[in-house]
C-alpha cells in the first residue's frame, strides 16, 4: 500500500524558497492543457514551473465561477504552482473535489449523470504534483445570497498556532497593499480556528483536503468578484499564499507544526505536545464519528498535550462497505455487520496509527484518550489501569465541571456521565483493549461522546468540548501514571 510522510525536512522548501522568489511576478509559463471527462465536462491544467512539485491551485467550478478562475490562475502565477481548473461539472450536480460519500457499498454507476468526477480530478492533482500532494490551494466563490462578506478558508494539515500567525500575515499584507486603493477591508477566518458559514466537511474528511498532506480551500465573498477589488485582492492573495506556502515549510518562527501521513485509505495528523510527555489524545475515526477531529483538536490546542486524528478509512475510502478501525487491526462491515476481521489494510492502518501515537507521546505511553461518537444519551467511559478511586474522581469532576459551565444555560442538555469501573457501560472498547491502542497504554480512557445531548449542534460541541478540556487537564494532571 503507498503512502507518503510529509515532515518538516522531507519538503524541499529551500529549493521551493528559490523558485519562488525566481519565480515572483513572472507570467512565463506554459499554455493550459484541456482533457475531457467523457460527456460530462473538461479539465484544463498545467504544470508547476519545475521546481515546485508537490504544489497545486485548483478552481473546481470554472463555468459558474469565472472570477475564482482568475484568482486562482493569479495565485498559480505568482507561486509557479502546478493550475487544474474543472469546467462543465457543477451544471450537471456532479461533484468534483470531494467522492460520493456513503456507508454502504456504492451502486455508483446506477446513474452516471450523478457520478463524481472526484476520482480523476484527484489523478490529475497527483499529475500535477508529480507524486504526493503536498500542498492543495483551491478557490471558490461565494453565492451572491451569502451574507457573509469575509474570506473563508478551510485548512489542513495546519496547527492552530500556525493559522493564528497566517491570519497575522494576511492582515499586514492585506493593510500594506490597500492603503492607497479604495478596495474593500475584506477579513479572513480560517476553520478550525474560526467558524466558517460553508459546509467544509467532505473536502476534509473525503475529498481534496485529505489527499493533500496539507492544505487551503478559500471561499472568497462576492464583493471580490467585482473590477474594483480584484485586481488588489488578487495581489493580496498570491502574496499570501507566497509566504504561506514559504512559512509552513521552512517554519522560520519555529510554530508547532504537525506531521502529516497520507496513506490509501485515508490520513493521519500528529498535533505535537507543548508541554508534558506519554500522554496522548486520540480521534482513530475522525472521519466516521463526525466531529470527534475536531473535538481532538481543539483540546489539544488548549491543553497543549499530544494528539493524533485519523480521518477517512470509511466506506467510502474502503470501496466496500467496511471501515477500517485503526486504533485495532481490524474492519468492520456497516451498517449490520458485527464481526471484525484482520486484513493487511487494517493491520497497516493501525500499525501507522499506533507508531504515530508513541512517537506523539516521545516515549512510553503512559496516558492515552481515545475519542469516539455513538448514538447513546450519555457520555460512556470504558478505561484501562484506572482504579476504583480515581475513576471516581474523573466522575465528579466531570459533573462539578458540567454543573458549573451549564449554570443558567436552559438551552444545553445536562449529559450524564458512565465510567469504568465504577458503572456498568455498554461501548466497552474491548477489541481496543485486547489488541489494539489501549492494550498499549499504562493507562488509558476510551470516550464515548453521545450525539444526542453533546455532538449534534454547534452549541453543545461548543460548551461539551470546553468541559472536556478541563476534565483531560485535570486527568492528566491529578491522576500521575502508576
Amino acid at each position: 500500500m503507498n503512502y507518503v510522510q510529509s515532515k518538516g525536512h522531507s519538503f524541499p522548501w529551500l529549493v521551493i524558497a528559490a523558485s519562488l522568489l525566481l519565480w515572483s511576478g513572472c507570467s512565463l509559463r506554459e499554455p493550459l492543457q484541456s482533457e475531457s471527462i467523457g460527456d460530462f465536462g473538461r479539465i484544463e491544467f498545467r504544470n508547476s514551473n519545475g521546481q515546485l512539485d508537490g504544489i497545486v491551485v485548483g478552481a473546481p467550478h470554472g463555468l459558474s465561477e469565472p472570477a475564482a478562475v482568475e484568482y486562482a490562475t493569479a495565485l498559480s502565477d505568482k507561486t509557479g504552482a502546478g493550475l487544474v481548473i474543472a469546467y462543465g461539472f457543477g451544471a450537471k450536480r456532479i461533484p468534483v473535489t470531494q467522492p460520493l460519500i456513503h456507508r454502504l457499498p456504492s451502486a455508483a454507476a446506477a446513474d452516471p449523470r450523478r457520478r463524481s468526477v472526484y476520482p480523476e480530478f484527484k489523478a490529475f492533482l497527483r499529475r500535477l504534483a508529480n507524486g504526493p500532494v503536498k500542498f492543495y490551494i483551491g478557490v471558490r466563490r461565494a453565492s451572491e445570497h451569502s451574507n457573509a462578506n469575509r474570506i473563508e478558508i478551510a485548512t489542513a494539515g495546519l496547527t492552530m498556532e500556525q493559522l493564528t500567525a497566517l491570519k497575522a500575515s494576511f492582515k499586514h499584507i492585506r493593510d500594506r497593499v490597500i492603503e492607497s486603493t479604495e478596495a474593500p477591508k475584506v477579513d479572513m477566518v480560517l476553520d478550525p480556528l474560526d467558524e466558517i458559514s460553508w459546509q467544509a466537511t467532505g473536502i476534509k474528511h473525503h475529498g481534496v483536503l485529505m489527499l493533500a498532506a496539507r492544505g487551503l480551500t478559500l471561499r472568497l465573498p462576492a464583493s471580490l468578484s467585482k473590477e474594483s477589488a480584484k485586481q488588489t485582492y488578487k495581489k493580496i492573495l498570491s502574496e499570501w499564499i507566497q509566504e504561506t506556502v514559504l512559512t509552513t515549510g521552512r517554519n522560520p518562527t519555529g510554530l508547532p507544526a504537525m506531521e502529516v501521513t497520507v496513506l490509501r485509505h485515508g490520513k493521519m495528523e500528529s498535533i505535537p505536545g507543548r508541554r508534558g510527555t506519554g500522554i496522548v489524545i486520540g480521534a482513530p475515526h475522525g472521519t466516521f464519528d463526525p466531529y470527534t477531529a475536531g473535538v481532538v483538536r481543539e483540546i489539544c490546542y488548549r491543553t497543549g498535550l499530544a494528539g493524533v486524528v485519523a480521518t477517512g478509512f470509511t466506506p467510502t475510502e474502503s470501496g466496500s462497505g467496511w471501515r477500517i478501525n485503526v486504533n485495532r487491526p481490524s474492519e468492520r462491515y456497516f451498517p449490520s455487520g458485527e464481526v471484525e476481521i484482520e486484513t493487511e489494510r487494517a493491520a497497516e492502518a493501525y500499525q501507522r496509527y499506533k507508531s504515530s501515537v508513541i512517537k506523539a507521546a516521545q516515549g512510553e505511553l503512559r496516558l492515552y484518550f481515545d475519542i469516539h461518537q455513538n448514538g447513546g444519551q450519555r457520555i460512556e467511559v470504558a478505561t484501562v489501569g484506572i482504579s476504583r478511586e480515581r475513576a471516581r474522581f474523573v466522575k465528579h469532576a466531570y459533573l462539578s465541571l458540567r454543573d458549573k459551565a451549564l449554570a443558567g444555560r436552559s438551552d444545553i442538555a445536562f449529559t450524564e456521565i458512565a465510567i469504568e469501573p465504577v458503572d456498568e457501560i455498554e461501548v466497552g472498547a474491548w477489541a481496543a483493549k485486547a489488541h489494539g491502542i489501549l492494550a498499549v497504554a499504562k493507562q488509558g480512557f476510551h470516550f464515548e461522546l453521545p450525539a444526542d445531548g453533546v455532538m449534534t449542534t454547534a452549541s453543545h460541541r461548543k460548551i461539551y468540548t470546553r468541559i472536556l478540556t478541563d476534565l483531560i487537564a485535570k486527568i492528566a494532571a491529578h491522576i500521575p501514571p502508576n
